[in-house]
């Protein structure tokens, strides 16, 4: 087969494999990943609980400085301990939305994950507790069909401006530095409650509150945070 014809032949298959690649990169363009406000307020969020070990002690520490996070739930591991949706929403926290089963949008595709997420958000209603309009996708990955399907549906896709890592565990120092170094107003800070030891998490979170709260910040919901925003005003 000479070079012009191995083009055609090979040429279609990348522009399909390029044009998914593109469709499905974990960029933030449409999705919220910090908020434009001048006033000292940050919202820390938690993802894959709720955990029987570390959520109960993350909101006791939350409640030790007047804290509140959004916790962006996992559904199976809600219906495994529908107790701690309770707890999360009587501490003053939120509930948020990480889909039933932390599915991968490059395999299932966008209308799998909205489906999966209507899941979580349908049996934490059956529970009596309310779930924030806000998705967080897992592993951060977003396409323009899943920003337009969710938006569609009224939730916001969240991603965040500050990624602690926590999840790698690279040591309680390392997260604590990654919010000392690159907190501002309106950040949104990425922490896990769930899906592995979190204990270098809660040590850090102790140490990050106390930080944020003598620079003068208040830690709140992501739904206080978003309506905190500023509003440009009309010429």
């Amino acid at each position: 087969m000479n070079q012009g014809w191995r083009w055609l032949a090979v040429g279609p298959v990348l522009i399909m494999i390029l044009a998914f690649f593109l469709a499905s990169q974990p960029a933030s363009q449409g999705a919220l990943t910090h908020v434009v406000t001048n006033k000292k307020m940050v919202a820390v969020t938690f993802d894959d609980g709720p955990s029987p070990q570390y959520t109960p002690m993350i909101l006791k520490v939350l409640s030790q400085y007047h804290a509140h996070g959004t916790f962006f739930v996992l559904g199976h591991e809600a219906q495994r301990f529908p107790q701690l949706v309770s707890e999360i929403t009587r501490q003053g926290s939120v509930i948020a939305n990480h889909g039933w089963n932390h599915l991968n949008l490059h395999r299932m595709g966008a209308l799998s994950l909205w489906n999966d997420a209507a899941k979580t958000t349908h049996y934490i209603e059956s529970l009596g507790g309310h779930v924030a309009p806000f998705y967080r996708p897992p592993y951060g990955m977003i396409s323009a069909a899943l920003l337009k399907t969710f938006s569609e549906h009224g939730y916001t896709v969240v991603l965040w401006s500050i990624d602690t890592r926590d999840w790698a565990r690279p040591g309680v120092g390392s997260i604590v530095n990654k919010v000392a170094t690159q907190v501002k107003p309106g950040s949104i800070i990425l922490l896990h409650d769930g899906g592995g030891n979190r204990s270098q998490t809660l040590t850090a979170l102790n140490a990050i509150l106390e930080q944020l709260t003598q620079m003068g910040y208040k830690m709140v919901t992501l739904s206080a945070l978003v309506k905190a925003q500023n509003i440009p005003q009309a010429i």
